[in-house]
């Protein structure tokens, strides 16, 4: 096997972690060479604090979709036997995380930039956890 598959193999399997490590370390430096300029004035910060509070309701709705479907399909013991259910569970805490982590850094006006990287990572971590309940969904029913 190639460099190139293992490492994609590992970014898939350990995606709630190695896409927001990216996401971290590619806007980091976009943010140092000053390509990509934080606007000054916050009113946008209230719009991300709102989409933060639905996103999370989304994660517990993804997570509550998950709990309810039928164990004893021949999908959902695949889906547990390689491990799926744990990259769900996973994505679905540290994307409540980085979303309770949005709003309580705009709480307590902390850095601007802390603000938008845990949005952008909570969204991320949304993104892939909707992508999980869709599948999941999708093929439960076969």
């Amino acid at each position: 096997m190639n460099c190139i598959k293992k490492m994609k193999i590992f970014i898939k399997k350990y995606c709630y972690a190695s896409v927001p490590i990216i996401t971290v370390f590619l806007l980091t430096i976009l943010y140092c060479k000053k390509i990509i300029v934080l606007p000054e004035n916050e009113n946008y910060f209230p719009t991300l604090i709102g989409v933060s509070g639905t996103l999370i309701g989304f994660m517990f709705t993804a997570m509550t979709i998950f709990f309810s479907l039928n164990r004893n399909t021949e999908y959902m013991q695949n889906f547990k036997i390689y491990g799926h259910h744990i990259i769900f569970s996973r994505l679905v805490t540290f994307g409540i995380v980085f979303l309770s982590m949005n709003i309580i850094c705009w709480l307590f006006n902390w850095n601007k930039y802390l603000i938008l990287i845990s949005f952008i990572l909570g969204l991320e971590e949304s993104i892939m956890a909707a992508y999980y309940t869709y599948k999941l969904s999708l093929n439960s029913f076969k």
